[in-house]
């Protein structure tokens, strides 16, 4: 049975899921890296015109799933309450979504591939659609674990996805290799079908192990409960929709603006595939600590948010904001002073010139490493408070701008257009998204020192590491010395500033008042 993890400090939850998180992105990342080299710059182009379409059905059936159980789950729980037929009224709509993930997704198939200029990869999105199935039941046992602030099941679970994709991915796309890109392509979708079974299988296991044995729910459930959960649903999915929709649009538009621009379609699925893929691999390293914090940070504001609590739940989301920044602002000035000596060492497949545009392309997507992290929690936070509309609309604001920006810039400069115009969807959103945010909880100053002590040391640190690949010729020994002193001038100078303060920790997620039984 799994250990029960009792009265942690959301502290140390966020901290277990960002590790986890972590580990299967590295994971992730492992099979990422060498699947670019098995496929080349067009086959990872061709593999990640199907993920934007996949992840739009994942949005549509169950993002909201996870938020919504968590929700339900902590706020019970901080009342003392019991949530039976709530429970079996989000199971049956759970399965529904899950159904109807898998319908449309198999119908679709063959309608948007011709869409994206490829009706020949339509058998692409039948191998990929069961995921949709599995994902959406998976994302209630996830949301039961949230609510109850432990992690270990859902990182335990995103770990062994990762491994079950990156054995069987690479074992697939290698071996189907010999019959052509696509055949090669469709090995590696596979690898997620499986994959995303092995993971809610071992959802189920966990799930009725530390329930014991639960009696199946055969209650009568009011048509009120249902309104009131799709009710809840309903603005969660839309933010979470506004970004899946985004690249959902990338996956039609930035191939053909570059083939309209000059580029041949060969040319312009491999820039795609490049950025998507290659670089995005990249990116999504550190911002997805970010949204482990955002995952974890839910049972605690809703709990604030019960007892009414609103200067700690300011206190922790400000933590969590910090934490965030405090990860991502050393990754952007690295990525950015070493882009070409990371995409040399992940991709030594890639040609001189393939190599050349990825670096580029890596500089100017480096920002977006804090721009995205900042987004991300943001809306998480703004979800958590019920504010989920707002983030909504601040997100979909955004990805017009970026549309915009895309079709204007595309044409005329290239794959660059693309980072560029994601940092202004970005940092539109996370503007509009902060002001919100204070004005439900209020100013914080001690995150707007802890920002600005941040970025200092990040300033210096560049500095650091700058001459470090100025001296230094061989790539090997640049990035290892880079990263060392960098790291050890980084973490010294936040030492040095008391950047986060133990009383603030302290306050925000430790014990509180007597009463405080969820932390």
């Amino acid at each position: 049975m799994l250990k029960r993890e009792g009265k942690h400090s959301v502290l140390r939850s966020t901290a277990g899921l960002a590790l986890a998180g972590i580990v299967a992105k590295v994971v992730g990342a492992l099979y990422r890296v060498p699947l670019t080299n098995v496929l080349g710059a067009e086959g990872i182009g061709l593999y990640q015109t199907f993920f934007p379409v996949y992840a739009l059905f994942l949005t549509i059936t169950g993002a909201a799933i996870p938020t919504v159980v968590g929700r339900y789950v902590a706020y019970a729980d901080a009342l003392g309450a019991d949530i039976p037929y709530t429970r079996a009224a989000v199971k049956r709509i759970t399965f529904i979504l899950a159904a109807a993930g898998l319908l449309f997704t198999a119908l679709l198939a063959y309608p948007v591939a011709a869409l994206q200029a490829r009706p020949q990869a339509w058998k692409g999105y039948l191998v990929v659609a069961p995921a949709v199935f599995a994902v959406t039941l998976a994302a209630y046992f996830k949301g039961y674990f949230i609510g109850k602030g432990r992690m270990t099941a859902n990182a335990l679970s995103q770990t062994a996805e990762q491994a079950v994709k990156l054995a069987v991915g690479l074992t697939a796309a290698y071996l189907l290799s010999k019959r052509g890109v696509a055949a090669a392509v469709y090995g590696a979708l596979l690898a997620v079908t499986v994959s995303e079974f092995s993971g809610l299988a071992f959802m189920v296991i966990a799930y009725r192990r530390d329930l014991g044995k639960e009696k199946i729910l055969r209650v009568r459930v009011d048509k009120r409960i249902y309104y009131d959960i799709v009710k809840t649903m309903i603005p969660i999915v839309a933010a979470a929709l506004v970004l899946p929709v985004s690249n959902f649009l990338d996956s039609f538009i930035i191939v053909r603006l570059l083939t309209y621009g000059g580029d041949s379609l060969a040319q312009a699925t491999a820039s795609y595939g490049i950025y998507s893929g290659a670089v995005g691999t990249v990116i999504n390293l550190p911002v997805v600590i970010a949204v482990s914090l955002a995952i974890a940070v839910i049972p605690k504001v809703s709990s604030g948010v019960a007892r009414g609590e609103y200067v700690r739940v300011n206190e922790a989301t400000g933590l969590t904001l910090g934490a965030s920044l405090a990860i991502s602002v050393p990754c952007f000035f690295a990525l950015l002073i070493f882009s070409q000596d990371v995409i040399g060492l992940l991709y030594p497949g890639f040609s001189a010139q393939e190599l050349a545009r990825a670096s580029d392309i890596l500089r100017f997507q480096a920002i977006n490493v804090v721009a995205a992290s900042c987004v991300q929690l943001l809306c998480g936070i703004l979800q958590a408070l019920g504010s989920g509309r707002s983030a909504a609309v601040y997100l979909a604001l955004s990805v017009a701008l970026k549309t915009a920006l895309q079709v204007l810039l595309l044409p005329r400069i290239g794959i660059v257009a693309a980072p560029l115009s994601q940092f202004a969807m970005y940092a539109l959103a996370a503007a509009l998204a902060l002001v919100r945010y204070v004005e439900l909880v209020g100013k914080n100053s001690q995150l707007v020192k802890t920002a600005s002590k941040i970025t200092l040391g990040g300033v210096i640190m560049s500095v650091c590491i700058q001459t470090v690949a100025l001296t230094l010729d061989n790539r090997y020994v640049r990035l290892t010395v880079g990263a060392v002193v960098g790291a050890a001038v980084y973490f010294l100078l936040l030492w040095a500033t008391k950047a986060f303060g133990k009383e603030g920790i302290r306050a925000a997620f430790m014990r509180g008042s007597k009463g405080d039984n969820n932390d």
